[in-house]
């Protein structure tokens, strides 16, 4: 399934110009002050898509008061299943009415029409009666098991989501008499006796905003922050350091880089993670030699070496994210590292450190050999995070691929390009 980036309607905190932004967006620049700021976002957000003039125009179209919204809840992001035969993969992006019961008169979804239509965000201000959604995972689980390529791996195997992005997202309607009527296409959907007593009776809610803009410059030095649009993590090159939004500041983020061998080289985010493992042995590089079963001996150093699990900190197709993971993780590289930032061009941070972690279980069984083995001892895995630190790793820029020769591994560019709007 293609991903749908939505267009959202902002206002610019520095001097008030309407602006749009696709969803991914975390860091711009106002085209007509162009002062920096980037976003901060507490929770899932929150959008609501808002009536044209014409449909606000419309002789039986009501004031904003008198209407009422649904909420839909919309998840995007890599959805891994593990079962006794393989580790399955998929990209998806899906919408779901958030309503607990049956309402087979409504929309069952947002369908194609946020592709056309730009959102806005919902303010305490916001006019109209919103109901309160359902749980976000039963909602999502109930869209799944009707999927036929989306069945759930059953008892014997598991499943995860990774670098999900879940938002709400709410479309207006209004009654009139029996009615519910589209109130962006003032089109009655189907009579709604029956249904309308239940709408009624369902609890309503006040959404409050969720979003802050926050300026983007060094809280350290006031240097211009740096970044792409869709970069979680703002870099200051003047003061060497790293910058995340946070409720409604900056925070610094602990990282090291490697040290490029050439101005080309280009540097590529990971996450370092440091974990304890609850229900199976593995606490060494050799552990983790035994559960891949590689085809060569375990060396002796192996069974005091630390073990850390990486995984990319940026979102790219999950075939491609699990290789990367596994290669890396069984790779294990220990580079001389500091936490001077070169001036090389860096790869944005679009995956959360918190993403990063629940990718490790799905690692270890892209890794084990064989999977049916350990498959019952990664269902019940616990997995408790003890740290997890961004690492820059040099790759050498080469015609169609950034290549880390000692990993052995590579990253097309053209995949990594079009990952900016997962």
């Amino acid at each position: 399934m293609n991903a749908i980036s939505f267009r959202i309607e902002h206002q610019c905190p520095q001097c008030g110009a309407p602006i749009v932004l696709d969803e991914e967006t975390r860091f711009f620049a106002c085209e007509f002050c162009r002062v920096k700021s980037c976003i901060s976002q507490t929770g899932f957000a929150r959008y609501m898509f808002a009536r044209s003039f014409p449909a606000m125009s419309h002789p039986d179209a009501p004031d904003d008061s008198d209407l009422v919204f649904l909420p839909y809840w919309r998840f995007k992001g890599m959805y891994y299943t593990c079962t006794r035969q393989k580790v399955s993969h998929r990209f998806l992006d899906i919408s779901a009415l958030a309503l607990e019961g049956s309402f087979p008169n409504l929309p069952v979804s947002l369908g194609f029409r946020s592709q056309a239509l730009s959102l806005k965000q919902v303010t305490p201000h916001t006019r109209g009666h919103f109901f309160q959604p359902a749980d976000a995972p039963a909602i999502l689980a109930q869209v799944q098991s009707r999927s036929m390529n989306m069945k759930q791996p059953g008892h014997a195997g598991f499943s995860e989501q990774i670098g999900e992005t879940l938002s709400l997202i709410y479309s207006p309607f209004y009654t009139k008499g029996n009615r519910l009527v589209d109130a962006i296409l003032n089109q009655p959907i189907r009579t709604f006796a029956s249904t309308h007593i239940r709408l009624d009776n369902l609890p309503g809610c006040r959404p409050e905003k969720q979003t802050v803009f926050l300026p983007g410059i060094c809280p350290d030095c006031g240097w211009d922050l740096e970044g792409a649009n869709d970069s979680l993590i703002l870099i200051c090159k003047n003061c060497s350091t790293l910058w995340k939004p946070k409720d409604r500041q900056l925070a610094r983020i602990r990282f090291k880089c490697t040290r490029p061998k050439s101005d080309t080289d280009v540097m590529v985010p990971f996450w370092k993670i440091k974990a304890g493992i609850s229900g199976l042995s593995l606490s060494s590089m050799a552990d983790l030699a035994r559960l891949a079963n590689l085809p060569r001996a375990v060396r002796p150093e192996w069974e005091n070496q630390e073990l850390f699990f990486w995984a990319t900190a940026f979102k790219i197709r999950p075939r491609i994210f699990l290789s990367l993971a596994s290669r890396i993780t069984l790779g294990q590289p220990a580079p001389d590292l500091d936490r001077e930032i070169p001036g090389n061009r860096h790869v944005p941070v679009t995956l959360p450190a918190d993403e990063a972690v629940q990718s490790i279980r799905i690692t270890l069984a892209g890794l084990a050999r064989p999977l049916t083995d350990v498959l019952p001892a990664l269902v019940d895995l616990k997995i408790t995070p003890v740290q997890a630190m961004l690492v820059f790793l040099a790759f050498e820029d080469q015609f169609h691929d950034y290549v880390h020769p000692g990993l052995k591994a590579g990253i097309n560019k053209k995949a990594l390009a079009l990952a900016s709007n997962l």
